[in-house]
């Protein structure tokens, strides 16, 4: 890989903290995100953790201090194995400062959770997405639990970079009891975390019982080719049955 391949620089001192706002949004229901269910999404607000974009409790220098990538937002996740070409939509706080989720009438879309990592900086970059909903059925992240130790995740940015992970662990976890500092806590070089649903389902409050998380590992990256720029995504109907 030549130079002109490698944008990095030296990390900012400041790592983005994702972990208590994402801890915050699924203890309050969100990736819950009542999927299958027609209960309302409840709403994120911060009376237990505040506002950790303005306070910023959690922010850390890289302890590897180690030359990472630009920061460039991701366009699209790429899961061969379990057949998933989704593009990818920032997601963020609303104006009431409530947290955003992916949208239910786009099944086959995921998200990145803007305000912490991109894919290739330094710490857990965070994609988000439904394990189903009522109208489509399965959704993007249905199969990710089938994602095996090895498998290849790789995620397309703005810059025309592919950043390459390894999946290292799948694991689900009961939503009171996700271990947030496993999950998001920092990371001394870039991973990535999926999120979705699993367990039950539980119509009696309109949610999942257990949350779904995919570990991976930053495998490396490389400049798009024509061929990679050209495939393409899945559709609104991709994942239904």
């Amino acid at each position: 890989m030549g130079a002109d391949d490698r944008p990095v620089h030296r990390p900012e001192p400041a790592f983005r903290p994702v972990a208590a706002v994402v801890l915050s949004f699924l203890l309050a229901g969100g990736l819950g995100l009542m999927i299958g269910s027609v209960t309302p999404v409840p709403s994120l607000h911060w009376p237990e953790f505040g506002n950790p974009f303005r306070d910023d409790p959690f922010a850390v220098a890289d302890p590897a201090g180690g030359d990472w990538l630009d920061r460039s937002a991701p366009t699209r996740v790429d899961i061969d194995r379990i057949g998933v070409h989704a593009p990818l939509a920032p997601l963020g706080l609303d104006y009431r400062g409530d947290f955003e989720v992916p949208r239910m009438w786009r099944p086959h879309e995921a998200g990145w959770f803007e305000p912490g990592p991109a894919p290739g900086e330094f710490g857990p970059a965070v994609l988000m997405g439904h394990v189903d909903t009522e109208r489509s059925g399965p959704a993007v992240f249905f199969a990710v639990r089938r994602l095996e130790e090895g498998d290849a995740i790789e995620v397309t940015r703005e810059d025309g970079l592919i950043v390459s992970y390894e999946v290292t662990a799948v694991e689900s976890f009961p939503k009171r009891r996700l271990p947030y500092e496993d999950v998001f806590g920092v990371e001394p070089e870039p991973v990535l975390r999926l999120i979705t649903c699993g367990g039950e389902f539980d119509r009696r409050t309109g949610d999942y019982t257990e949350n779904v998380v995919v570990f991976a590992e930053y495998a490396g990256h490389r400049r798009a080719t024509g061929k990679d720029l050209d495939r393409p995504l899945n559709g609104r109907d991709a994942f239904a049955d």
